[in-house]
């Protein structure tokens, strides 16, 4: 199979699905064109948010074996008004992509040279009708990973126009892949035909990092705080924006100073730019940015607990949370808010309230646990059941299905 995905977030980016997915499917020999999200705009030209390096970048690198990423030229830039200059700068992209896709080979079989189309891949609703009339293809997958109507920086026109642009994406789609029971149950109701696939882990890399001395386990602390003393050291690895609850985070930190509170990952300080800063001005809470996808088991087998410490809302019921089973896999022990996601494994899984209180009185049971070997036997075999290679074997197995169909 070939795909066309336009993904929404860098493949150098936080290692989320996506990544996780379409580097499996490459190395199975499937064959993969991932379409960058950041485009240029007029603004950025005129502001010199633009070198010339990246306007003479080549548009497509080869990432892996089988597997492409493909950056938007920058000499293409948007007004994002919709005029006629986006129109026009919208059909240029499509016919430079267009020549990528057949100068890949992607319209004919690399076995016999039949034609055919790749699968084209979505992850948000926003411009699928584009993406849909410019690329034919011979599947639509709409593969959803979060409520992206229930995202907090969005006024009402514009979740009102979200969930419209879904609706009609819904229906068009021939298959629509969610990761939680929630989305499922939000969505079926509009979708051709949609299937439940959640968020894995990759097992193997956890247990080699357990089992394998690496400096960010074995130094007191990661790199990065390497001239503190040494502490219990609670972790948090994933996206920091204002889906944790930073103020929460910031009353543990006073609360318990002898604690270091580690947070690995991308950050996105809109509408928590005040709350982000006082926590980050605490001497025992610690940003070490976004590691290398390599780094990040290490860094979780470095900490004594590991939190999931989501604000409990509609956007937090809808998730798959891929951090916990790359926790779990680790062994981890995990302090958790009250979401579904992590409800579904209370029996391993602490469960805090929404007070300082609850939180540290769990994270002190937790680590009371943290070295229990039926413990953690435990956390590594619920991680054994939700790896990403049962789950990329369940997504070809889905398109295998479709494709017999259609034939």
């Amino acid at each position: 199979m070939d795909f066309l995905v336009f993904a929404p977030n860098p493949w150098h980016d936080l290692w989320r699905n996506r990544q996780q997915i379409f580097s499996r499917l490459a190395g199975r020999q499937h064959r993969v064109l991932y379409v960058e999200p950041a485009r240029a705009s007029l603004a950025d030209w005129r502001r010199g948010r633009v070198s010339w390096q990246q306007a003479r970048r080549s548009a497509v690198v080869q990432e892996q074996a089988n597997l492409w990423l493909y950056y938007i030229p920058a000499i293409l830039p948007t007004r994002a008004t919709g005029d006629i200059f986006d129109r026009a700068a919208d059909r240029l992209l499509a016919i430079h992509l267009q020549r990528t896709i057949k100068r890949l080979g992607f319209l004919s079989s690399p076995v016999n040279h039949s034609q055919f189309t790749p699968i084209l891949w979505l992850y948000r609703p926003t411009r699928w009708r584009w993406a849909a009339a410019n690329f034919p293809h011979s599947l639509l997958v709409y593969h959803i990973t979060d409520d992206y109507a229930a995202f907090g920086h969005l006024n009402d026109a514009q979740r009102a126009a979200l969930l419209a642009e879904e609706r009609d994406l819904l229906a068009a789609a021939d298959l629509t892949i969610v990761t939680a029971p929630r989305l499922l149950e939000l969505k079926a109701l509009h979708a051709r035909r949609i299937e439940l696939v959640p968020n894995g882990v990759d097992l193997a890399t956890f247990q080699r990092a357990r089992a394998t001395p690496h400096p960010l386990a074995t130094s007191d602390l990661p790199p990065a705080t390497c001239h503190l003393s040494p502490a219990i050291r609670i972790g948090y690895s994933g996206h920091v924006s204002s889906r944790l609850d930073l103020s929460l985070l910031r009353e543990i930190a006073l609360a318990r100073p002898d604690w270091q509170l580690l947070f690995a990952g991308s950050e996105w300080d809109a509408g928590c730019a005040e709350a982000l800063r006082t926590l980050k001005a605490l001497p025992n809470v610690h940003f070490l940015g976004l590691l290398p996808v390599e780094e990040v088991p290490h860094f979780i087998v470095s900490c004594d607990v590991c939190l999931i410490p989501y604000r409990v809302n509609d956007e937090t019921r809808a998730i798959s949370s891929l951090k916990l089973y790359e926790y779990l896999a680790a062994g981890k022990p995990v302090v958790s808010a009250r979401v579904p996601a992590a409800e579904e494994h209370a029996g391993l899984v602490r469960m805090a309230d929404g007070t300082v209180g609850s939180w540290v009185v769990q994270i002190e049971a937790a680590l009371a646990e943290r070295d229990d070997p039926v413990q953690v036997a435990a956390r590594q075999a619920v991680a054994g059941e939700n790896t990403w290679e049962e789950r990329v074997m369940r997504i070809e197995s889905l398109l295998a299905d479709l494709q017999r169909s259609a034939a």
